[in-house]
Parts: structure tokens; C-alpha cells; sequence
């Protein structure tokens, strides 16, 4: 009955210091996490500028490339299309058109001989 009782008083020690080392632990976690998240505000705060400049900045820099991209797409496009056409051109019109752009030519030389010719008289 001795040996028990005196037991008993040691083991409630011993449990009385776990939990209070658990709980000393949980304490030291629990304002670790408040100075971590503090910090963070903090950080959070001073930097929010920088950051969100610095999103913006990359922000504005992916816009910029996505327009680039889409614009040379575009000209691209164009490009082929206006080629396409052409070609088609060429072959619906072929010599008609050819004829069409001689005959152009020959009548912008008569009128510049003309205006040369008005010019000197």
C-alpha cells in the first residue's frame, strides 16, 4: 500500500510535467505561428507595392507579348490570304489582266509624254 501510494504522487508528477511540456509546446507553436503570420502581414504590407507593381510589370509584359503574337498571327494571315488572292487573281484573269496593266502603262506614258510635251510648249 506504501509503495503504491508513494507511486502515485510521482506518476501525477510526471504527468503533470508532460502536460505541461505539451502544453509549453503548444504555446511556443502556437506564438511561433503568430510571429510567422506577423511577419508575413508585415512583409505582406510593405511589399504588397512592389508585388503588385511587379504584377502589373508582368502583367503588362505578357499583354504585350500575347499582342505581339496575335498581331504578327494576324499579319501572317493576312499575308497568306493576300497571296491566296493574288494567285487566285492570276489565274481567273491571268492574260486579261496582264493586257489590262499593259494597256495602263501605255496610257500613263501618253499622258506623261502629253504633259511633258504641254509643258515645254
Amino acid at each position: 500500500m506504501l509503495t503504491v501510494a508513494r507511486g502515485s504522487p510521482q506518476r501525477q508528477q510526471q504527468q503533470r510535467q508532460q502536460q505541461q511540456r505539451q502544453q509549453y509546446r503548444q504555446q511556443r507553436r502556437q506564438q511561433d505561428r503568430q510571429q510567422e503570420r506577423q511577419q508575413q502581414r508585415l512583409q505582406q504590407r510593405q511589399g504588397r507595392r512592389g508585388l503588385q507593381e511587379q504584377q502589373q510589370q508582368q502583367q503588362q509584359q505578357q499583354q504585350w507579348l500575347q499582342r505581339e503574337e496575335e498581331e504578327q498571327e494576324e499579319q501572317e494571315q493576312q499575308h497568306e490570304q493576300q497571296q491566296e488572292q493574288q494567285e487566285q487573281q492570276h489565274v481567273q484573269l491571268g492574260a486579261a489582266q496582264l493586257q489590262q496593266q499593259q494597256q495602263q502603262q501605255q496610257e500613263e506614258e501618253c499622258y506623261a509624254d502629253a504633259e511633258s510635251g504641254s509643258g515645254g510648249g
